[in-house]
């Protein structure tokens, strides 16, 4: 009965898990190298337990601590003996003779009092333990929770503190000083008793070279080495991903796919900016960095690290207003479902919209711009008149579908403004679409139509599903016009002919700025490389000159100038189709349109309708003047290009080449004019409310017109004549 009580016993013995201690988070990017970490719960350095024991401390702790390790089944007795002997002889422990499975058994038990009957339970458990894990496997637990002096346990994190590098690059001389430490950690380690200390290692060191595990020159240069004067503060980059990380996956170490070099250049670069910045009370700033073609996040920062107000928000994952960011995503979306062509001119006049009045940026009006030009200006009308035409709710529809889930309600809530920043965004999503949009090119070139697409990755997580949703939702051939679009972006700087600059012209890229001037954004996106900015201030507080192009875009190329290549986009002609199209609409050349150019275009916008802004008509033989055949015997027969009265007298303004139609010949009938005229304000639909003044008499409404010079308007209010103008504009 004992016999199978013990037998029980035996068999149960072991704690599960065997150490329970709460180890450091840890961050380490894609080449094994510490990024950050934080002190555990207790206070203590203790990281996860690797999966391999560098060879070079193997070697140097069975050594110093066990010789028979790889004999024994986790008991040496002949120690057990000659240490029993030396106790009872010197009438108190003078010698433990407990093996490396033996200390690890000690140390999952917190070190208890030194007992014969201590000392029996840890015999026993120590066979247990060798009979359920391999001597690599005990090799391991005992590195990874062997205290290292002061609050240090482990060998990883005693290499980080005190060398500031992996266990796996540690020296003959830095292994050996990490194999004694255990020893008498509370007596030695590199602070104090650094006598001691470098006596135990170059003892090691000697009977390693006695060992034949280094040659006579490795000895030589291993004992010359100095000890560590005292520990090194750990590594604190990518502290907003760590704490992001251990939130969402409720672990302790974290491999990423960061890349250290890249993290701490645009750090330095971010922070850098931001000392500008915060000059002007601009205290936050926030970039990611991505690999276009495979997803994976190469450069996160959450926050300015030097940030004095809400440094600890990280702003990766903050919701916040896009501006214009998300201009791009309907521009493609209108050119697949054959709404647009590239070239195209659309509207750009003043613009009420049931009291919703969009203006541009500059306070402009073109009157008519090419579509690409509209994109690559962030004019605000034209999206608002595209987004109106494509409809807010298959908009928001499709953006949710591409990984924008922070907007969340409903398509009337955010109406039209959703274009223009209406809604909230995260630095991280912007990112990945934007990203998406250029690795859509690069994976269907690659792979002759097939479409993929991936999600931006951090953590290394083999699990990671492919995201194919927006090759679902766009062609290639609207993503390659979107790029060739955004390339043609002024660069916000100053210097002098920067288009000639080498590569400035690889990099397609949108800046927005929010309602406010609370958020400004950058994103540029390379064939190697995507770059998300953002600047502003965490709790919101808006700031004169917090514009994308201004202090974000700088930030971004800076970035990218630090990156090291960018890489050009392939040219996906299977889902392109070359057309003529009409060099002033832009549009597919009708049969009016006499000079043509050839253009490659989305084959989505095949479809759209020919150009319409030609018109046919009459001109006398001197050309002077308009006809037509009931007033005069010979006319000549050409073509005018003709925009509506509102949109041509804008249009015109900036584009001086544009011709209005030839006057009347004052021998015919100009009754067919009145469709060249056109009233500004109010709009159809319009509700007009006359204000009163501070004595409370009513103020007079404004109306204005546009019609052909000298053209003589009378004005009615229903049936009451109001009087007449004749300029062109009232």
């Amino acid at each position: 009965m004992i016999t199978l009580a013990f037998v029980v016993w035996f068999i149960g013995c072991l704690p599960n898990p065997l150490f329970d201690k709460p180890n450091s988070p840890s961050l380490y990017d894609r080449n094994d190298k510490l990024l950050a970490a934080r002190v555990a719960e207790d206070g203590q350095w203790r990281f996860v337990k690797g999966d391999s024991v560098p060879e070079r401390f193997a070697v140097a702790i069975v050594a110093f601590e066990d010789r028979h390790f790889y004999k024994h089944p986790g008991v040496y007795p002949p120690s057990l003996a000659r240490a029993l002997w030396e106790n009872l002889t010197e009438g108190k422990v003078v010698r433990g003779g407990s093996t490396i499975t033996m200390q690890v058994i000690r140390m999952s038990r917190d070190n208890p009092g030194r007992t014969y009957f201590e000392k029996l339970t840890e015999i026993f458990r120590a066979l247990r333990l060798e009979f359920s894990y391999s001597k690599e496997e005990v090799l391991a637990l005992y590195s990874a929770n062997a205290p290292m002096g002061g609050n240090v346990v482990g060998l990883e994190a005693a290499s980080w503190r005190y060398f500031g590098c992996s266990p796996h690059q540690l020296t003959w001389a830095e292994s050996a000083t990490l194999a004694v430490l255990p020893n008498a950690p509370s007596l030695i380690h590199p602070g104090k008793n650094r006598d001691a200390l470098k006596e135990k290692r170059n003892r090691l060191l000697q009977t390693l070279f006695e060992e034949r595990h280094f040659d006579a020159l490795t000895l030589e240069l291993s004992l010359k080495e100095e000890l560590p004067l005292a520990p090194k503060p750990l590594p604190q980059q990518a502290m907003h991903l760590l704490n992001e990380l251990e939130q969402e996956k409720g672990q302790q170490r974290f491999p990423s796919t960061l890349n250290q070099n890249v993290q701490s250049s645009t750090q330095n670069i971010v922070d850098r900016h931001h000392a500008h910045l915060s000059s002007n009370l601009v205290h936050n700033a926030a970039a990611i960095v991505v690999e276009t073609e495979t997803g994976e996040v190469v450069a996160y920062i959450g926050n300015a690290s030097k940030s004095d107000r809400n440094r600890h928000v990280n702003i990766v994952t903050a919701p916040r207003s896009p501006g214009s960011a998300l201009k791009p995503f309907l521009y493609m979306a209108m050119l697949d479902k054959g709404l647009l062509s590239p070239q195209e001119l659309i509207k750009d006049t003043p613009l009420n919209i049931s009291g919703f009045n969009p203006k541009n940026f500059d306070k402009k009006f073109n009157g008519m711009v090419p579509a690409h030009e509209a994109l690559a200006r962030s004019l605000n009308v034209p999206a608002v008149i595209e987004l109106q035409r494509y409809g807010v709710a298959p908009f928001k529809q499709q953006l949710n579908q591409l990984g924008f889930e922070h907007l969340n309600r409903s398509a009337d809530h955010y109406g039209l403004s959703l274009i223009l920043g209406g809604g909230e965004v995260t630095l991280w999503e912007l990112a990945n679409a934007y990203r998406m949009m250029g690795e859509h090119v690069l994976s269907y070139v690659e792979t002759s139509g097939l479409p993929s697409a991936k999600c931006s990755s951090i953590y290394v997580d083999p699990e990671k599903a492919s995201n194919k949703e927006f090759a679902r939702r766009f062609s290639p051939g609207s993503s390659h016009a979107c790029l060739e679009a955004l390339k043609n972006v002024k660069r916000p700087v100053s210097e002098l002919g920067w288009e000639m600059m080498d590569g400035s012209r690889s990099i397609s890229w949108k800046t927005g700025t929010s309602y406010g001037f609370r958020d400004a954004w950058a994103i540029g996106v390379t064939a190697k490389y995507t770059v998300a900015v953002w600047v502003g201030n965490a709790d919101g507080t808006g700031r004169p000159g917090v514009i994308g192009a201004q202090a974000a875009a700088p930030m971004m190329f800076d970035i990218f100038d630090a990156l090291p290549e960018r890489g050009n986009f392939p040219t996906p002609h299977d889902d392109l189709v070359e057309v003529e199209t009409c060099i002033h609409s832009g549009m597919i050349a009708g049969r009016n349109c006499l000079r043509t150019s050839s253009a490659l275009i989305p084959s989505s916008s095949y479809g759209t309708e020919v150009c319409k802004y030609h018109q046919k008509i009459h001109l006398s033989p001197d050309g002077n003047y308009r006809v037509h055949l009931e007033c005069a015997p010979k006319v000549m027969d050409t073509t005018w290009f003709v925009l509506p009265p509102v949109e041509a007298w804008y249009y015109a303004q900036s584009h001086p080449e544009y011709s209005y139609l030839p006057d009347w010949h004052p021998a015919c009938d100009a009754a067919s004019e009145v469709h060249h005229m056109a009233i500004m304000q109010p709009k159809h639909g319009d509700q007009l409310v006359r204000a009163r003044d501070l004595d409370g008499i009513l103020q007079p409404l404004v109306f204005e017109s546009i019609a052909p010079s000298g053209t003589l308007l009378h004005w009615h209010l229903d049936d009451n004549y109001l009087g007449s103008t004749r300029e062109s504009i009232n």
